[in-house]
């Protein structure tokens, strides 16, 4: 059989293999896709009787509107919304669709006329590229449509199904940390659910996409592969800067012989795709991406007791934006702390899973301003932990995170609301803090791997030398000894 052909035999092999070991994660992101996308489309008009009407994610559209200004080139346009604080990195990902805009057109669906409902809607195309959000419905002359942009129906399919790199992620930590079958195939539906207000609530992916690249980085450095660990972590946080709170944890697993090529690594990426915008429009993207402006008083957000911490960037009222980011170097103060103080578990996978939890609930307790899916890293990382402890722990982990991401989107007061929340955090920790070891795969000598990893080599006619070879006329089982 020609090499070429044994190459992908081999290859197939292990591709399959590998999926064979992500069905779960497999199967809950087709779920996932398939509820997300009757929710957004089918959840209005079955629902809430409201015809024709698309329930879009809040954020989504600002996001769409920077990926569109990026795909065209228009640098300088990226950081123009306030809504984007991100690194760019988010962007490319969607670029493709991005650079459609301007072929994507919006429908307006008559469903109101003189205020009662329309029995046979008519609808009209407008080549219009500027409405970027779906669902509001709007009334001109007693007449009343629901919006229906284009892009929505392509971007909203992209965003769930790259979202659910997330459950793989989760997926592929279990996997190392050696969870077994059962709990990882409960991780990966209660994954799902926490994911659920990060994505069609909301409209986050870029969070959803750097915890899952975040997260396979920390695989990586568990098996001492530095180099894809310290890319996939650059990767990670040139999509959402706040994992950085992870990197004073890998400094600590690579030790200081790697720390220069884990610095370059974390970093270059996150450059490499904010020169555009830097050097187009370098206030605006350093007041989003520095300062990290926030509405303190409006829907969807939540004001915590730091926030009085944070500076004032003006505005009045439900209007009135703060600035995150100083009060957010704290956090960064804490994590290097915490990085310190777990070198002690360098050869211990499962507290460190557990220590990386820890830092991804810092934002819970430092954020100046908070939104419901703030919680939803360390409540993922840390059930993922707490799966290596007792089944009570496992269980009281999962229902407390549930519980947690139900209760993060009711709207309380500042007090109530964040010790609730936070309450929720610390508990999933708590459940998840005496983890069992891994047991450590058996190391084979030096010669074993050797003779493991060399290919088998025969001499053209061993096989047929053997095949010709008589048997001996004693007896092995000594049935013709005398």
């Amino acid at each position: 059989m020609p090499k070429a052909a044994v190459d992908n035999s081999q290859l197939s092999t292990r591709v399959v293999a590998r999926l064979g070991r992500r069905v779960g994660p497999l199967v809950v992101s087709v779920v996932y896709v398939g509820l997300g996308l009757a929710y957004v489309f089918r959840w209005a008009p079955v629902v809430r009787h409201v015809p024709s009407a698309w329930i879009s994610p809040g954020d989504l559209s600002a996001t769409y509107r920077a990926t569109s200004a990026l795909a065209h080139g228009h640098f300088g346009s990226i950081y123009s919304n306030s809504s984007v604080l991100t690194f760019p990195g988010i962007l490319i990902l969607l670029a493709p669709l991005g650079a459609l805009s301007n072929h994507f057109d919006t429908t307006f669906v008559e469903i109101m006329k003189n205020h009662h409902p329309v029995t046979q809607p008519a609808f009209f195309v407008s080549h219009t590229t500027q409405i970027l959000v779906a669902g509001p419905r709007i009334s001109t002359a007693h007449i009343e449509y629901a919006i229906q942009p284009q892009w929505f129906a392509f971007l909203e399919p992209y965003v769930l199904v790259l979202s659910c790199t997330a459950l793989f992620a989760f997926d592929a930590l279990a996997e190392r940390l050696q969870v077994p079958s059962l709990r990882r195939t409960m991780l990966n539906v209660t994954q799902a659910v926490l994911l659920w207000p990060v994505i069609v609530i909301f409209g986050h992916p870029e969070d959803a996409v750097a915890i899952a690249l975040a997260v396979y980085a920390l695989v990586f450095a568990f098996d001492d592969r530095f180099t894809w660990a310290g890319w996939l972590f650059g990767a990670a946080f040139a999509v959402q800067p706040l994992v950085v709170v992870l990197f004073p944890l890998f400094l600590v697993m690579g030790g200081r012989r790697r720390a220069p090529a884990l610095v370059a690594q974390g970093v270059l990426p996150a450059l490499v795709v904010t020169v555009g915008p830097v050097a187009t429009n370098f206030h605006q993207t350093l007041h989003n991406v520095v300062n990290q402006p926030a509405y303190s008083d409006i829907s969807g957000t939540h004001q915590t007791p730091w926030t009085f911490l944070a500076p004032r960037l003006g505005g009045r009222g439900s209007n009135e934006t703060v600035g995150g980011g100083p009060v957010r170097l704290a956090t960064l103060v804490l994590a290097a702390g915490l990085g310190w103080w777990a070198r002690r578990w360098k050869d211990k996978p499962e507290m460190l899973a557990w220590a990386a939890a820890l830092a991804l609930a810092l934002r819970t307790y430092t954020e100046s301003v908070m939104t419901a899916y703030y919680v939803w890293p360390a409540l993922a990382v840390g059930m993922v932990v707490a799966a290596r402890g007792s089944r009570r722990r496992f269980g009281i982990s999962i229902a407390v995170a549930v519980l947690t991401t139900i209760v993060a989107e009711w709207h309380l007061g500042v007090y109530p609301w964040w010790l609730l929340v936070a309450a929720g955090v610390t508990a999933v920790l708590m459940a998840a803090a005496r983890p069992e070891a891994p047991v450590p795969a058996p190391v084979k000598a030096p010669r074993e791997r050797a003779r493991a990893s060399a290919p088998t080599q025969r001499r053209p006619g061993a096989a047929a030398s053997k095949k010709k070879r008589k048997p001996s006329g004693r007896s092995r089982s000594g049935a013709g000894r005398r």
